[in-house]
């Protein structure tokens, strides 16, 4: 394959996924290839997928159907990539079941999908790259800036086992990134004009304990020391790697925005320990009541999972309690869902498919509810807003992020990459909308 041709990238799933999209991109590029439009215009095509959740990989089996005539089709040579989580969970099943499959890259041979592609090329059977022991961490660096933001990975894997969850098997143990390259990566990213970053890892705030590096909350005070970073953002932390002191520590930092995502899982303790989340509710509303002492007018958003194995009305009830305690601004709320791998699967007390739908659509109601109320307090407050791009709906409009996340729709042709002044107007479905302060 030569400096001709295309590649197109299909992303399923979480952050990390999509950041590891970049990289496969840049790895192709390197290599003088091409984006392509669309899949019908490429000579590679790569579907980064995720294996979290059921539906998930419902929707990658799905475009493995439509792949499956797709070369015949379109009389077309494309070489079809099966990458990421559910790669390296089912890849090898996947490409017997589905021939189209030229090769399979798991969770550590991210970079290296494109000598894998031109591999196949020239051979008869799929290239299948499944081994975890030699992950490698970006070596794009500021190449990775998406225009005024960029995604940083600080940390890959993760060593909690949570019971209900497969990332651990699928992506190892936690590996973190060497402090002096991050640092540089995101002095080269701020030299290429880029204000936002993004501190990315599946737990960032275990950062550092696995090979004696500086803390995480060490490396936000000297990012935020970093001339031309503006916003400083990162996800996901887990709770039991946070306390008073370090939200205490990160009220100091002017650049770090005003916004946790902080998954709770469950309101119930019992729940809690057989998730293995390794913290108790307590200790959650601690951190809690941390963050609305220290940074007040932080936004919270979270995880929730209903219907985990042998969840009572009663585990429930607690989880409905500490929503309407809490009051996030925003939450994720999902149907546990079995895995191949984890360990709640072994619990028998399953909880039938009408339950945990009934329980989560009430909980989807109240935090609905919860949303709009918080919003509503928004209308009328002056804010820095950071212009993001054009909006869908109307493209003389602007959407743009506020430093707590809210989303805010502004009539202004600012581009993209612009901090404005703005008042807060109204809410429009879940958006605020807002007007530029001049």
């Amino acid at each position: 394959m030569g400096n001709n041709k295309s590649y197109y990238i299909e992303t399923f799933g979480c952050e990390m996924n999509k950041s590891d999209s970049i990289d496969i991109a840049l790895s192709f590029e390197e290599r003088g290839y091409k984006k392509a439009k669309s899949e019908i215009d490429a000579d590679v095509i790569i579907l980064n997928t995720c294996a979290v959740r059921e539906n998930a990989e419902e929707r990658v089996l799905g475009r493995l159907g439509y792949y499956r005539s797709f070369k015949e089709r379109y009389n077309r040579e494309t070489v079809i990539v099966l990458a990421g989580c559910m790669a390296q969970e089912r890849g090898q099943d996947l490409a017997r079941y589905f021939p189209e499959i030229d090769v399979v890259s798991g969770t550590c041979h991210i970079m290296d999908i494109p000598g894998f592609a031109e591999e196949r090329s020239g051979s008869k059977g799929p290239v299948i790259a499944l081994d975890k022991n030699d992950y490698r961490f970006s070596g794009y660096r500021g190449k990775r800036a998406e225009g005024y933001k960029a995604w940083v990975n600080i940390i890959t894997g993760c060593s909690n086992y949570c019971s209900y969850c497969v990332v651990p098997y699928l992506r190892g143990a936690e590996k973190s990134k060497s402090s002096s390259e991050i640092i540089t990566e995101i002095y080269e990213l701020a030299d290429r004009g880029v204000v936002e970053i993004n501190l990315l890892g599946q737990n960032v705030n275990s950062y550092g304990k696995d090979n004696n590096d500086i803390s995480f909350i060490e490396l936000l005070e000297k990012i935020n020391d970093i001339e031309g970073i503006k916003w400083i953002r990162f996800i996901t932390s887990h709770p039991k790697d946070f306390n008073e002191e370090i939200v205490k520590r990160i009220s100091t930092l002017k650049k770090v925005c005003k916004h946790f995502h902080l998954p709770v899982q469950s309101g119930s303790d019992r729940i809690l320990k057989l998730m293995n989340r390794k913290y108790t509710v307590e200790h959650y509303m601690d951190i809690i009541g941390a963050i609305r002492t220290y940074i007040p007018g932080a936004s919270i958003g979270t995880d929730i999972i209903v219907g985990f194995p042998s969840e009572s009305e009663e585990d429930y009830d607690q989880t409905l309690d500490l929503v309407m305690s809490v009051l996030f601004d925003d939450a994720f709320t999902y149907i546990y869902s079995e895995r191949q791998f984890e360990k709640a699967r072994d619990i028998p007390e399953k909880i039938p498919p009408e339950i945990s739908k009934k329980r989560i659509e009430t909980l989807i109601m109240l935090q609905r509810r919860i949303s709009y109320e918080k919003n509503t307090e928004e209308i009328g407050t002056e804010k820095t807003a950071l212009t993001i791009g054009e909006s869908k709906k109307d493209p003389s409009e602007m959407l743009c992020k506020t430093e707590t996340g809210k989303m805010v729709v502004v009539n202004t042709k600012a581009p993209a990459g612009r901090f404005l002044d703005i008042r807060v107007t109204g809410i429009s479905g879940n958006t605020l909308r807002g007007k530029e302060i001049t």
